[in-house]
């Protein structure tokens, strides 16, 4: 039951907040809250156009890729259990779980066309970064604050995200202890087939557009 529970907030993780952007769109912009806005209307503009599951889910894998360090999130999760000794085993971790995270944030947009993300503001943090604050609306009426932690990206001259809270729990350690219990029931190899059969479902209905407002 804690499993699944803990799944099910995943699914909210990966499929409404873990938001890449194109690499030409409204997310390029020198605002943080524009680049929140920017960064859900651009992933959600190729995870729902008239393509294919698989289409689609390839090109929001190449997004999520170009914007989010993935490979790190993988080795975070994993602890003191990365395969240190074994790279191929690193490596093979690392491309399912880029896989799982294109999937359920594919599926999920494509399935769930009400989501709607309002984006309420930002503020300077002490270290530099800033946080922007909104509020994800799921079909079921259930909002949820989601707060953005961004960072000055010298390579593009916009942000970049480097950490995700959803209604208080952090999304990376929330991952790592799912792992660390996923483990005590399988391996390396086991743990994202798991996750998988727990949490991709076959999309549904049409691919409506979710909404995303702005300050």
């Amino acid at each position: 039951m804690a499993f699944i529970l803990a799944a099910g907030l995943l699914q909210v993780v990966l499929s409404a907040s873990i938001l890449p952007a194109l690499a030409d769109s409204s997310a390029k912009s020198d605002l943080a809250e524009s680049y929140i806005a920017g960064f859900f209307r651009a992933t959600v503009e190729t995870a729902v156009a008239p393509q294919s599951d698989e289409h689609a889910t390839n090109a929001v894998k190449v997004l999520l890729l170009r914007e989010i360090q993935l490979d790190e999130t993988a080795r975070f999760m994993l602890g003191r259990a990365w395969p240190t000794d074994n790279k191929e085993a690193g490596r093979r971790f690392q491309e399912q779980f880029q896989n799982l995270v294109a999937e359920v944030v594919t599926q999920g947009l494509r399935s769930q066309p009400n989501l709607a993300l309002d984006v309420k503001g930002s503020r300077l943090r002490p270290d530099g970064t800033t946080l922007v604050s909104s509020m994800l609306s799921l079909p079921s009426g259930t909002a949820l604050p989601v707060d953005w932690r961004v960072a000055q990206n010298a390579g593009t001259g916009t942000f970049q995200i480097i950490d995700i809270m959803v209604a208080g729990i952090d999304a990376a350690i929330m991952l790592r202890t799912m792992a660390e219990t996923s483990l005590a029931e399988t391996d390396i190899d086991g743990l994202i087939p798991q996750w998988r059969a727990t949490l991709v479902r076959p999309a549904g209905g049409s691919a409506q557009r979710p909404t995303v407002t702005s300050p």
